[in-house]
């Protein structure tokens, strides 16, 4: 009798449970929303229970479709976020997220105490406001109390883990990006801990990411449908596990996101470091002795949402509409996508978004165009710094929303110059964690056997001459753009040493 693995995925503003067979193939989706609050300007939150609702419910609908037939459950996860509970299990502050930003002072406190540079090189993490360790400096400076009571601090993922197993546990590629972990002896940062004000019985138990980590049972087997004794692969970062559905494992392969944000990752069989002092991209853990080297924009599908909402009437279909009756490079505009500041290559979160190059005779399939082309100008700045440390790249693979663009697709391959592959699912980061639990149950020997037998391009979007011409010259007028406002109007806000 056939049966299913069910990843659940923890994004920014979705949870999806998706089902796959074992030959990787998707069997049905369910989704949905999870609601970010904002404050104060800065602040992105989310209320952890209301979380665990959207999982429990995500969850429901899938196994109910597949006739509750699931060998085992895994997790994929937003990076960076930060929850604290009590001794009780209750949470003592709201989940801070990625694109929480209010710990910019924190952050720079952290960097002068121990040098920006040299968190980087032991962590693998840029130390900034997005980074767990600024955000704990923080809460424990503005909540001393509250920070009295801390019994653990978890990210999200760790967070869903303990009210549904009762452990708490981390996996390594979450660990790895907390700013927290030393990456190079495999264990909690004793100093970066001290520093931030923690003992080490606070931080969850750090575990490889295809390591079963409970069974469901009880309540949350009898409320979701799963089978009693289900067993939970722990999974983990989204970022990373996109890697491995996506199948970029090996040298010269790129995998490219975009979602909310967005995303250029390689994977490597050692660490790899900025040596320019920059820490332009990061280095997480992945898994069997890899590792996850790359970089990540702030707002990827976030511009193409915000210009669909202003200027298309709410209609996201548009975009693609309206930037295909315009030429490639638009007519010389140029769109810097820095809505919520910048993350990779920049790290500055004072950057702002902006057109150069807007004339009377632009018209609206322009400003379309160049929006999705600034957006993988952006990613393509992060590519040309990686490849200074890392073999070319000749092979791009693509997942996230962004995926289903097929102009924004062929945008990247002439952007690029490289072909760009789509996979069978748009889901990858929840296919990694699904090829994971295959792995642990005996199925594959190796993630690279899986994912040779897994992962299959099903279209290619190959360069075209004319158009990569044209962008090549338009990225160089993109970056030195973006350099001269960010010497001359974008105060960076990180001391980095």
């Amino acid at each position: 009798m056939t049966r299913y693995i069910v990843s659940v995925d923890i994004g920014t503003t979705n949870v999806k449970a998706v089902a796959f067979d074992l030959k990787g193939r998707q069997i049905f989706r369910s989704s949905t929303r999870c609601r970010v609050y904002s404050p104060v300007e800065g602040w992105a939150e989310q209320k952890p229970d209301e979380v665990l609702n959207s999982v429990l419910e995500a969850l429901k609908t899938c196994v109910k479709n597949i006739n509750g037939m699931v060998e085992a459950l895994a997790f994929s996860s937003q990076l960076y976020s930060v929850v604290f509970i009590d001794r009780d299990g209750n949470s003592l502050s709201p989940v801070l997220n990625w694109m929480d930003s209010r710990s910019r002072v924190e952050a720079s406190e952290l960097s002068e105490i121990i040098g920006g540079y040299e968190l980087y090189r032991r962590t693998g993490c840029h130390i900034s406001p997005i980074m767990p360790a600024s955000k704990i400096l923080w809460f424990r400076k503005n909540n001393p109390k509250m920070f009295n009571r801390v019994y653990k601090v978890l990210s999200i993922k760790d967070y869903i883990l303990y009210k549904v197993l009762n452990v708490y546990v981390i996996d390594k590629i979450l660990a790895s990006a907390t700013a927290l972990f030393n990456i190079y002896e495999s264990r909690w940062d004793r100093e970066i801990v001290e520093t931030v004000g923690l003992d080490f019985d606070k931080l969850p138990e750090v575990v490889e990411p295809e390591s079963i980590v409970g069974y469901v049972e009880g309540r949350y087997a009898e409320e979701t449908g799963l089978p009693e004794k289900t067993p939970v692969v722990c999974g983990g970062g989204d970022g990373m596990l996109q890697n491995i559905g996506l199948g970029v494992l090996k040298e010269g392969v790129a995998a490219l996101n975009i979602g909310t944000s967005g995303a250029v990752r390689v994977s490597s069989n050692r660490i790899v470091l900025d040596k320019s002092r920059n820490a332009r991209f990061f280095c997480h853990s992945l898994a069997e002795g890899l590792w996850c080297v790359g970089g990540a924009i702030n707002s990827a599908g976030l511009s193409f949402e915000w210009f669909t909402e202003n200027f298309l009437n709410g209609d996201f279909d548009r975009i693609e509409v309206e930037a295909s009756k315009a030429k490639p490079g638009s007519n010389g505009l140029i769109f810097l996508p820095y809505l919520l500041g910048e993350r990779a290559p920049l790290w500055c979160l004072t950057a702002k978004a902006a057109f150069y190059g807007l004339t009377l005779k632009h018209k609206l399939s322009d400003v379309s165009r160049a929006v999705l082309e600034g957006v993988v100008f952006a990613l393509n700045h992060i590519r040309r710094i990686l490849e200074k440390y890392v073999p070319p790249i000749r092979e791009i693979r693509v997942g996230g929303g962004g995926a289903a663009i097929n102009l924004l697709n062929q945008i990247q391959a002439d952007v690029f110059q490289t072909p760009v592959f789509l996979t069978s699912t748009e889901e990858s980061s929840a296919l990694g964690a699904a090829i994971l639990a295959a792995k642990t149950l005996g199925y594959y020997k190796s993630l690279n056997d899986s994912c040779d037998s897994i992962v299959k391009p099903t279209k290619v979007f190959n360069p075209t001459l004319e158009n990569s011409i044209e962008y090549s010259k338009l990225f160089e007028k993109y970056r030195r753009v973006s350099d001269h406002l960010y010497r001359y109007f974008f105060k960076p806000c990180e001391g980095f040493s």
